[in-house]
């Protein structure tokens, strides 16, 4: 029982947690996160992994006998390299590579635990690398915890209970309905997370309901009008094309908080947001390998989970850079997940340190974030009436699809899209091409738009000059 105790980070969460340090947290002046904490959890981390995992002892040259090294000597990793040596990456031996992604294969499994501890999550990321990642029970245990004791509380219990009494959500305002408009058909850690709270809170599960981003946009507003939901969440893209059909009377929502993720958030876009809702929007900063990394407060800014998350600023060569430099990317180590260790992982988001306390009253570490820039698609139908596509949508219908991972669509007029792809790793160019024209082809009928033009170009996906990301959806004539 003490060994598994160890492995788990609950006993050093009950720890650090008190109802004075969740009390602080939810009004959101949290102190930093202790250095000698972060420290021992650190090192608590490398000899796990050196102890368990095949990987990490031959990545960090750890022999019996050798000295712990120090922390900015331990060299970082990245994705490919973490895929390409899955089985001896996890420390748990019963998680393989073939039943990991047998159990992938089936999609009716989205949120279930795989080996019935375990859940499981993909990612393509922006790289166009796929990913899949292993989160353990306490890892899930201390996402959910920085969940409700973290997040902004804007909406505040005082606009619910006169909101509840008016109507505004329905007949059940005393059960306040929440909806997700997101990717359902993978194992994405939205999804899949949002359904592994659901079962296992029945009661909030059932005033829970999830819609599909690939819906058409008049299903999704006819989905959500009638369930009413108070807290709605989704990407940015998407709740900015909710606000734009609730402006022009097409939805008639009265929510008490939206929640955006998985996009960059323009602070004007935001600001639209949520003028036309009357709600708040909270934003967050998450992702498969680590769920949650960071909350933004209502001045904007990021603040890190530094008890739980180390997150390293550097540049292309893997230096420190300073605070107010935006950075080329960060090296992420999750210090809750012990199945699967993340070490100095190389993340690909450019993020810049605040060198100042801020305004807001959290004391932990804060920063903006460069987040993924792709753009909605505005095409037109045969009655040149505007369709705006959520640009996760899009790449979800031919990630999901037609199973490509590094691809670029490029919208070239009003009634045209044009796709590049990498085929280089394909048996056959030529069918892949294929299944992706016909794939989107279908998407865009559900869409209203069967006239769009669709052509390959030739060209391969090319990275931004400077963020270095690959954009997947880029308008270049509207």
């Amino acid at each position: 029982m003490a060994a598994l105790v160890h492995d788990e980070p609950w006993a050093d969460w009950m720890q650090s947690w008190s109802p004075a340090a969740s009390w602080l947290a939810m009004t959101g002046r949290p102190p930093a996160a202790s250095a000698d904490l972060v420290r021992r959890r650190q090192r608590d981390l490398l000899e796990h992994a050196h102890a368990r995992s095949t990987f990490y002892r031959r990545h960090h040259g750890r022999h019996p006998g050798a000295l712990m090294p120090a922390w900015e000597d331990v060299p970082p990793v990245d994705k490919p390299t973490l895929m390409a040596n899955f089985d001896h990456w996890v420390t748990d031996p019963a998680i393989t590579r073939a039943g990991v992604e047998d159990f992938l294969a089936d999609r009716s499994r989205i949120g279930e635990d795989f080996l019935r501890r375990y859940a499981i999550w993909t990612s393509s990321g922006t790289s166009g690398e796929p990913g899949i990642f292993v989160q353990d029970s306490g890892a899930l245990a201390v996402y959910t915890a920085m969940l409700e004791s973290r997040m902004d509380r804007r909406f505040a219990t005082q606009r619910w209970w006169p909101m509840a009494a008016s109507g505004a959500f329905g007949p059940w305002g005393l059960q306040p309905r929440s909806a997700l408009v997101a990717a359902l058909d993978g194992h994405y850690a939205s999804v899949s997370f949002w359904r592994r709270q659901c079962r296992f809170n029945p009661v909030s599960g059932s005033a829970s309901r999830a819609f599909s981003v690939t819906q058409p946009i008049e299903e999704i507003c006819a989905g959500l009008q009638e369930w009413r939901p108070a807290f709605l969440a989704s990407y940015p893209s998407m709740l900015a094309e909710l606000a734009r059909q609730q402006q022009a009377g097409r939805l008639r929502l009265t929510p008490l908080a939206l929640w955006a993720g998985g996009e960059g958030l323009p602070a004007s876009t935001r600001d639209w947001i949520e003028s036309v809702f009357g709600a708040p929007v909270i934003n967050d900063y998450g992702a498969s390998e680590c769920l949650s990394i960071a909350f933004e407060c209502p001045h904007g800014r990021m603040h890190l989970n530094d008890d739980w998350v180390v997150m390293e600023p550097v540049d292309a060569d893997d230096r420190p850079v300073e605070p107010g430099t935006p950075s080329k990317a960060v090296l992420l180590t999750n210090l809750a997940n012990r199945v699967q260790p993340l070490i100095r992982y190389r993340l690909g988001d450019s993020v810049t340190m605040h060198p100042d306390d801020c305004p807001c009253g959290n004391h932990r570490p804060s920063f903006t974030i460069e987040g993924r820039g792709d753009d909605t698609l505005r095409l037109r139908d045969a009655r040149s009436a505007e369709v705006r596509l959520s640009p996760l949508a899009v790449t979800t219908v031919l990630e999901e699809g037609a199973d490509l991972h590094r691809f670029q669509l490029l919208q070239t007029s009003p009634d045209a899209l044009s796709l590049r792809l990498d085929d280089s790793l394909s048996s056959d160019p030529a069918r892949l091409r294929e299944r992706a024209l016909t794939v989107l082809r279908d998407y865009l009928r559900r869409q209203g738009l069967p006239e769009i033009k669709l052509s390959v170009d030739a060209a391969p996906p090319s990275v931004d000059a400077a963020s270095g990301k690959l954009r997947q959806v880029i308008v270049m004539a509207d």
